[in-house]
């Protein structure tokens, strides 16, 4: 266990009283549990301090059933601070913890006065919340000192969980966490590099022991893939995307690997920095007529390059066995879907719409295809390409699968659906005029719906 200490200006050099305080560090599908004073607006860690006759785990345990009202597990000590103000010594433990269950919330007065609240929150946002500890430097000590204390807990505890050759590269290194993709990674966003970190086995997959993984649910057949296979698979397909990368530095600009480990949960991907800003950046979707030559630019530059010794196979095919295999194992999320594609006038549920893709597969053109050609996926710098990133599912593929979710991009980032803000100058057809290319309606359809199985 680490241990950190934070000294105040106001220390008096020695201390005459000591006290323990636990919190826990729990972590959801991205989303970190907080307590939040809304009479304050004051965002901490659940927890408290110990009591007599008091273990550490039972006083973290029993701090966020009271806050929270969320029943937890937790692992030993991860972290410790200790911090010293006048005459004062404070130990705060931190422990990484696991929610379980429910329970009723029990608040002391002053928490019912501050109107404490529990709130899952991404954990981007509150790590950024916390990083502005400097910002009440004179003006509100007691919020400084406590959002640098938490700022420096989740810094030391998402670090530590690195291995040792990537820890060394980023040590000592500010960083802030994105939260802008769907794609169930950590993102940290260094000043000179970015470091993915993705889960390395599907949820539900055979290797998880998941009640819907082929070799335990019911689902199973004999002429089912043998258990770990597609895992397996999934984990070569993870390495490709290294391979990849490598295979089209100085063909594309794309970011440079630096550094590239697995462990059993994550992989973890430190990369070079793409400079400029994404083409859903509010400048670019104000500017519709500097944006969407790039995108254009970029399609084209992707199809230019010779695929016969492409690392990735991405073809119709290719995709449709993933597809086959996430419908199988309950991996579709149903409401991150087009409103249409679901419920009343459209398909009964994933099952049906996987079976009319294998009918109505349409005639393959072949290019390098980025595999997920979105509007946040695409870096602008002075009116030109700076860079392609999240480059997973890179490789030889169709062309359409491309232009449909850049249309589609376009289109949603341009309505509201995504980001919240219409740009009624957008007109997504645009797109292709500067192609150069009739749209084929039907392809488009076709690889949305297809999309909508990931």
């Amino acid at each position: 266990m680490k241990i950190l200490d934070i000294i105040g200006d106001n220390y008096f050099g020695n201390w005459t009283k000591c006290r323990t305080g636990c919190r826990a560090v729990i972590i959801r599908d991205g989303k970190i549990l907080m307590s939040y004073e809304t009479k304050n607006d004051q965002w901490m860690l659940p927890g408290g301090g110990l009591e007599e006759n008091e273990t550490d785990e039972e006083c973290v345990i029993r701090e966020v059933a009271e806050e929270c009202g969320v029943v937890i597990r937790s692992s030993p000590c991860v972290l410790q601070i200790d911090e010293y103000y006048e005459d004062c010594k404070w130990l705060n433990k931190y422990f990484l913890a696991e929610d379980v269950g429910e329970t009723a919330r029990h608040l002391t007065d002053r928490e019912i006065e501050a109107g404490m609240e529990p709130r899952w929150m991404p954990l981007g946002e509150i790590f950024q919340i916390f990083s502005t500890h400097r910002e009440y430097d004179g003006v509100d000590e007691m919020r400084r000192g406590m959002y640098y204390r938490e700022y420096t807990a989740l810094r030391e505890i998402l670090l530590s969980e690195l291995p040792e050759s990537i820890r060394k590269k980023v040590a000592g290194k500010d960083f802030r966490i994105d939260d802008l993709g769907k794609s169930g990674s950590k993102i940290f966003l260094f000043d000179e590099f970015v470091l993915k970190c993705e889960p390395r086995i599907l949820e539900n997959s055979p290797e998880s022991g998941s009640e819907n993984s082929p070799e335990s649910g019911p689902e199973n057949s004999p002429d089912a893939d043998p258990a770990g296979a597609k895992e397996a698979a999934f984990l070569e397909d993870q390495d490709k995307t290294v391979e990849v990368m490598r295979w089209l530095k100085g063909k594309l600009p794309v970011p440079e690997v630096l550094a590239y480990e697995k462990d059993e949960k994550y992989r973890y991907l430190l990369m070079s920095k793409i400079e400029g800003a994404v083409a859903c950046d509010p400048y670019y979707m104000e500017h519709p007529k500097e944006m969407i030559p790039v995108l254009s630019d970029a399609l084209k530059r992707l199809w230019s390059i010779d695929i016969s010794d492409c690392p990735r196979k991405t073809d119709i095919d290719t995709v449709l066995a993933e597809a086959e295999y996430r419908v199988r194992n309950d991996l579709v999320d149903l409401s991150d879907t087009e409103p249409e594609t679901f419920g009343e006038g459209g398909f009964k549920d994933a099952e049906e719409l996987l079976s009319w893709l294998k009918e109505n597969k349409p005639s393959y053109e072949p290019v390098l295809s980025h595999g997920d050609f979105c509007l946040p996926n695409v870096f602008i710098r002075d009116g030109k390409l700076s860079g392609l990133i999240d480059l997973g599912n890179t490789g030889a593929g169709d062309k359409w699968m491309d232009i449909a979710l850049c249309y589609r991009s376009l289109k949603h980032n341009a309505d509201g659906m995504w980001g919240g803000k219409v740009y009624p100058d957008i007109r997504p057809e645009v797109l292709f005029e500067e192609l150069g290319i009739e749209p084929d309606w039907e392809k488009i359809r076709y690889f949305i719906l297809l999309d909508e199985l990931f």
